[in-house]
């Protein structure tokens, strides 16, 4: 007898040519069998999925939930069963998944920021040695280098990479150096930087926003040109208009230097008083709370919470081209996707949205369902070395969602072979963390049930 029964979906897995109307069996937390009509007697619990499409579980390469536990009911709702935090800190990654998980695999990388987890903007090698064994040893992936908000002299950046990848760990990017910034320039120096070197360039779309040139298509276009020149770099962008950013003021001035241009995107003053008059006015959308999840506050609630918690909030900024976005999404390069994969940028971001947007482009025609879910799923689970998620063949990990094709929302969502969203709610508790051989005695010591990965590209 199965554990679970997924019964009557259109099931559409394109790693194994699947696309019409099967059930999916699921026993000790893999899929057992896909095929029609399967026994319904036979499992101790059956989900009805005649008329809902079932894929295989989302895998967003890009959120953040650290520190941030509303992030784990958030991309579980959306669909998402395993995701790669691209800025955590190992004893809030770890806090969140005990208190707050809701069955998700994640993982995460350490995020270098000058002044606070390296010492300055150019670390030596010897600093950034010992930065990444720490990271290592404390669960991490590998590194990220935060350039677009705190960046690294251009030296330090190709350290960073140099270093990584002689110890075959993870190194993601938001572009920008102390020469660039997070925008086109910024990505063109970056494949510079690393020459033929593996790096994970964090969401492609948002150096292509027409800060250069003053068209996002022609700067998308050149991004692509870029990616072209770096065979071995994998690489993710998302859909969604707004962009998050940390609100942080530090005299008088954003912390941030994303916070900087978002705000001069809108015609305010990158200063505390014009962070203000852009809240007034809706450009920037403070984060608040509701229900246990992250949502944008309207204009005057925002400006009382940004006052009240002295600049110590996130804010969302709707500065993302569409037009560059969608372009990205779709090219191909010899057939294959010249972006690698579909992210979110969000977890507690509220911007969860690959479903719903992903799923737009397929009516549109952009590209197929076949096409969505090896974005939304395959790659990304490639991506981070796992070869048993992403599909739904024999012996895979039983992720999956269980989708109404008409809101395009998550209905059922499976991870693991449990069942962590019940029509809508979210039920799942726990989770397990993704980690190198470096880390697998420190999340054993807390208690964390960790999976190792080793993706080969790396």
């Amino acid at each position: 007898m199965v554990d679970l029964l997924i019964a009557g979906g259109c099931v559409v897995d394109p790693a194994n040519r699947l696309r019409g109307r099967f059930d999916v069996a699921i026993e000790g937390g893999e899929v057992a069998a896909v095929a029609p009509d399967l026994v319904q007697g036979g499992a101790r619990r059956v989900v009805n999925a005649d008329g809902k499409w079932v894929l295989p579980g989302l895998i967003d390469s890009h959120v953040h939930i650290s520190g941030r536990p509303a992030g784990h009911r958030m991309l579980a709702r959306a669909g998402v069963t395993c995701a790669l935090d691209m800025s955590g800190r190992p004893e809030a990654m770890i806090a969140d998944l005990q208190e707050a998980g809701t069955g998700l695999t994640v993982g995460f990388v350490y995020p270098l920021i000058p002044g606070e987890t390296v010492s300055y903007r150019n670390p030596d090698r010897l600093e950034l040695d010992r930065v990444l064994d720490r990271a290592l040893s404390h669960g991490a992936l590998g590194v990220k280098i935060v350039g677009g908000h705190y960046p690294l002299t251009p030296d330090a950046t190709a350290r960073t990479i140099q270093v990584a990848h002689r110890k075959r760990c993870w190194c993601a990017v938001h572009v920008g150096t102390t020469a660039t910034g997070s925008n086109i320039e910024g990505l063109e120096e970056l494949v510079g930087l690393a020459g033929q070197l593996p790096l994970h360039i964090a969401h492609v779309n948002s150096y292509c926003r027409g800060q250069k040139t003053g068209d996002p298509l022609i700067e998308a276009s050149r991004a692509l040109k870029a990616l072209a020149r770096a065979p071995r770099a994998r690489s993710e962008s998302y859909l969604a208009i707004i962009n998050g950013t940390n609100a942080v003021m530090e005299n008088g001035v954003p912390r941030s230097n994303v916070t900087k241009t978002c705000l001069q995107r809108g015609g305010y003053a990158a200063t505390e008083a014009g962070m203000e008059d852009a809240i007034a006015a809706g450009w920037a959308r403070i984060h608040g709370s509701r229900d246990e999840e992250t949502i944008l506050l309207p204009p005057s609630e925002g400006l009382d919470t940004y006052r009240h918690c002295g600049t110590q909030v996130y804010a969302s900024f709707p500065v993302n081209s569409p037009a560059s976005a969608i372009a990205l999404a779709v090219a191909k390069t010899d057939g294959a996707f010249a972006v690698t994969a579909l992210s979110t940028d969000g977890g507690a971001i509220p911007r969860n949205t690959t479903l719903e947007q992903g799923l737009a482009l397929v009516r549109f025609g952009a590209f197929s369902l076949e096409d969505f879910v090896v974005k939304a799923c395959l790659n990304p689970a490639r991506m981070l070395g796992l070869e048993t998620k992403g599909h739904l063949a024999p012996g895979a990990d039983a992720d999956l969602v269980v989708m109404d094709r008409t809101t395009t929302r998550a209905e059922w969502v499976v991870a693991n072979g449990q069942v962590i969203v019940q029509e809508g709610k979210v039920v799942g508790r726990g989770g397990r963390l993704l980690t190198t051989p470096a880390g697998q005695g420190f999340l054993s010591e807390q208690g964390v049930e960790g999976r190792v990965v080793a993706p080969d590209w790396l």
